[in-house]
């Protein structure tokens, strides 16, 4: 048995450049005791949590940040753009060809590197009228290292994204109704695919490309709603409201996993071999009641 603890220093500086303008930077340190492992040999959700032990030993991050925040029009607008770096130490990913199994000891199939990511952030948010709601932006890089692994060469994190987009507006038609709709968008994720298929000994044997070289389509999606707010009632003591809501208003087909099906035989040359895609929560409609006390 092992014990583990540290200090997380944070250090965080304000500039104000005027009444509506600041300058701000921050360094932080992290410790996570619980590590998220994911299987890069497969698309499937395969992801663990596993506690750090005598072998896993915590992550550490540093990150550093800096960005300009600055409001518009007697604060009715906020806009911020800020810039991120991140380093990353006791990463933790599955040895090279790992195959889940339940008899050997699962700690005895990881491997562990170093990560980093780095970016920029912008965000537009409308805090007064009737028509409020948001805007937010990241553009982001997130890579991994490792020796034991692609050849030591770097190559993105699974849960790398590109571009992540969300859009979120709410219209206040008067005292009791009020209509909300969010859109979010983000680069789908990174995947290690079979390149090429050959059959050994009768067995169809797959050649994978190297470490998430690919990506699955996008992630995008539309949820609408109506709230309504009854009249209050000065007696009671809590308040209630009704939504009438939409997830997934266009019923977009995001990808949960993709496996490759296979039919046909290579004895008589019929065998053909097709990726296809699994997808979770078409357009789903909901009535909700809110209670507040």
């Amino acid at each position: 048995m092992k014990s583990y603890g540290g200090l997380e220093p944070r250090l965080t500086i304000r500039y104000a450049l005027n009444d509506e303008t600041s300058v701000k930077a921050s360094i932080t340190r992290n410790l996570q005791y619980i590590h998220l492992v994911s299987n890069a040999g497969t698309t499937l959700p395969t992801d663990i949590w596993v506690p750090s032990t005598y072998k896993v030993q915590p992550q550490v991050s540093w990150l550093y940040a800096a960005g300009l925040f600055k409001n518009f029009k007697d604060n009715m607008y906020e806009t911020s753009v800020e810039l991120y770096y991140k380093q990353m130490q006791n990463q933790i990913e599955y040895k090279e060809g790992y195959t889940p199994n339940s008899i050997d000891d699962t700690e005895n199939s990881f491997t562990f590197g170093k990560g980093w990511s780095y970016g920029a952030e912008f965000f537009v948010n409308k805090t007064k009228g009737r028509l409020t709601g948001w805007v937010g932006y990241t553009l982001s890089w997130t890579w991994r290292k490792f020796s034991a692994l692609n050849f030591g060469n770097r190559y993105p994190a699974k849960y790398d994204r590109r571009n992540d987009m969300s859009i979120v507006a709410i219209y206040e038609i008067n005292k009791k109704w009020r209509l909300s709709a969010s859109f979010v968008f983000g680069t789908g994720n990174a995947a290690t695919l079979p390149e090429r298929f050959y059959i050994v000994d009768g067995i169809l044997t797959q050649e994978y490309s190297k470490i998430n070289e690919y990506r699955l389509p996008a992630y995008h999606r539309l949820d609408v709603a109506a709230i309504m707010t009854p009249k209050k009632n000065l007696k009671r003591k809590w308040k209630s409201e009704w939504v009438f809501s939409v997830y997934n208003a266009y019923s977009r087909k995001n990808p949960y996993f993709v496996y490759f099906d296979q039919t046909g035989s290579p004895f008589n040359g019929t065998l053909q071999i097709q990726a296809k895609q699994v997808s979770l929560f078409p357009i789903i409609s909901a009535i909700t009641w809110n209670v507040r006390f």
